[in-house]
């Protein structure tokens, strides 16, 4: 590892709730400051130098703060998308063909108006990222829920449903891969199935794949555009370097049509629904496809020692609160049914917030009672403190808890060594806000 890596994993396992609680974003406000915030999909590491070096170009270069020109076919932010795409998955974009939209909700918005009707048939998958459902209800389309299903250690796609679902007449499936909140990354051979079935039963599909760029080891985004069987149905795909390299605030997307007839579809739409293109978002977002490779890549590595060290704190809890670990990003879908059982409650998240003083965002949202979504984008001090919180409050609340007394990491087959030592109690000062 190199002294700038080693440098970043040191920043990263440097942040404190004290100066965290400092910034201005929702994730630190919403709360107040007893509170640990892991609910929304924003981590708290520093930006990446070259990000931040671009941004500062840009503005000490003229001050230019005006809108967005979200109308070129050859702007290097298209290019640098471009270029990535193709270095890092095999995806061969026309960088003409990349369009700027505002976040990649909007790509799934604008898809869903330039190719189904009102009234049509949108299938999801559940657990979904709740947005889905209500772009789908605002635009007048019916919401298809399609659970998917824990087999083989693994959250997995309910291909049969699927057909079932496109057999019973939908228009268009909202495909999530990275899929939001399980961490699942889909397989070439499932995304394959996936086409071919739509293929069939003329069913479009609009892939999210913003949480791409953040697989982790022994996982591999394959971008549902790159294969050859999506040139049999119509596709679009939504991506962004917001959730890679954490610029969601600076509202910068790509918006990738299959075929040359769903790229002229997607612009027939209304100049109004591709507004809100921040312009330091578009320098941002080219300066991490084009320079941001080292600190993704640092950042990957932190995040999957992150991962070890939430599973290793969580057997805790033994059966009452499981994860899958997660295959890409830095959200982690934890089963609570059985501990929601035990407490006598169906708000796991309201329960953790009012007595373990964390917050996670609550399963219902998601389609799925009884789990909660962990965001464990943070150091991994304060990933220990969160979930040291959550068995506290458990413990208090039904003290004969079968699960395992608390003990200190240790090794777990397949995961590299943790970044940071072992737990130590927290003091109330390191912690306050």
């Amino acid at each position: 590892m190199s002294e700038v890596q080693q440098e970043l994993i040191h920043l990263f396992d440097g942040l404190r709730a004290m100066t965290l609680s400092g910034r201005r974003s929702e994730k630190w406000r919403r709360y107040p400051p007893d509170i640990l915030p892991a609910f929304i999909a924003e981590m708290d590491f520093p930006v990446a130098e070259p990000v931040i070096d671009a941004v500062r170009t840009h503005l000490t270069e003229g001050g230019d703060l005006g809108y967005a020109y979200v109308y070129t076919t050859d702007a290097p932010v298209q290019r640098s998308f471009a270029a990535w795409a193709h270095e890092s998955w095999g995806w061969r974009v026309e960088p003409e063909k990349v369009v700027l939209f505002p976040d990649t909700m909007r790509v799934m918005e604008v898809a869903l108006e330039r190719f189904t009707e009102p009234g049509d048939a949108v299938v999801v998958d559940v657990p979904a990222y709740p947005p889905y459902f209500e772009a789908i209800a605002a635009a007048g389309r019916q919401v298809v829920s399609q659970p998917m299903r824990l087999r083989g250690g693994r959250w997995r796609l309910d291909l049969e449903g699927l057909a079932r679902a496109f057999r019973a007449g939908a228009a268009a499936y909202f495909l999530c891969n990275p899929h939001n909140p399980t961490g699942r990354v889909l397989t070439r051979e499932e995304l394959r199935e996936v086409l071919a079935l739509a293929a069939e039963f003329r069913v479009a599909v609009f892939s999210d794949e913003v949480h791409a760029p953040l697989t982790h080891p022994g996982h591999r985004h394959v971008p549902l555009g790159s294969l050859p069987e999506a040139a049999r149905v119509p596709t679009v795909t939504a991506a962004s370097a917001s959730k890679g390299w954490n610029l969601s605030g600076l509202k910068c997307a790509m918006a990738v049509a299959g075929r040359p007839e769903d790229h002229d579809r997607l612009m027939e739409m209304r100049p109004r629904e591709r507004d809100g293109v921040g312009i330091l978002g578009v320098s941002a977002s080219e300066a991490a496809f084009t320079r941001g490779g080292p600190w993704l890549r640092t950042l990957r590595h932190y995040l999957h020692g992150s991962r070890q060290v939430l599973a290793e704190l969580l057997e805790s809890f033994g059966p009452d609160l499981v994860l899958v670990p997660p295959e890409a990003s830095y959200l982690a879908w934890l089963d609570g049914r059985r501990l929601a059982e035990r407490l006598g409650t169906d708000d796991l998240a309201e329960f953790f917030l009012s007595r373990g003083k964390v917050a996670v965002s609550d399963g219902r949202e998601y389609g799925s009672e009884g789990f909660v979504r962990l965001n464990f984008g943070t150091s991994q001090r304060l990933l220990e403190e969160m979930v040291r919180r959550m068995e506290k409050a458990v413990r208090e609340e039904v003290p004969e808890s079968d699960g395992a007394d608390p003990a200190p990491p240790r090794s777990i087959p397949g995961y590299p060594a943790p970044v940071c030592g072992s737990y130590r109690p927290a003091d109330s000062e390191e912690f306050s806000r």
